[in-house]
């Protein structure tokens, strides 16, 4: 009995310590807030897109079997006042991009918003992964939260938790 009432007390233990390793990340800069299940690591990079070079920030954690990450992309300010058909062509673009890049394909795909900014939903299989991603165009940012994760061993409770506690600090007017 007594055996059996301390692997109670340290499954909850243990499950208590991995709720609590989740992180709140905020960055003023970026205008984002988001967690992460441990410290993510922050880098740039230059990426070549039809408009010219830009700065892509990305904010990512990887874990067992697992890759969280959030990328925000500033584009020209024209890019701010765009017409509806227009912000549709460039979401499309960002999918057709992120399934091309994976050589993968798309399993689903739904308009979704976030604080009044238009976004999508989707989720591509790939060479032995599946990939979990939501972009939302806030005014002239592109903003792309996904999870990768190796296939068929999916953690849907903490893939659901990132997408859901990501958030930007604008809310459209």
């Amino acid at each position: 009995m007594k055996l059996f009432i301390t692997s109670i007390f340290l499954f909850v233990c243990a499950s208590t310590i991995t709720a609590q390793d989740w992180e709140k990340y905020k960055s003023e800069e970026l205008a984002l807030i988001a967690e992460f299940p441990g410290t993510p690591q922050k880098t740039v990079q230059q990426v070549q897109t039809a408009v010219g070079e830009l700065d892509m920030h990305m904010v990512a954690y990887a874990g067992d079997d697992i890759y969280y990450a959030i990328s925000a992309t500033e584009y020209p300010k024209e890019f701010a006042d765009m017409s509806d058909e227009r912000i549709k062509s460039v979401l499309d673009g960002s999918v057709n991009g992120a399934v091309n890049n994976l050589n993968g394909t798309l399993e689903s795909d739904e308009n979704i918003t976030l604080n009044g900014y238009p976004g999508r939903k989707i989720k591509i299989k790939a060479s032995g992964m599946d990939v979990f991603m939501n972009t939302y165009l806030v005014d002239n940012k592109m903003y792309i939260t996904q999870v990768i994760c190796v296939e068929d061993r999916k953690d849907t409770k903490s893939l659901n938790k990132f997408l859901d506690a990501f958030d930007i600090i604008n809310v459209k007017q």
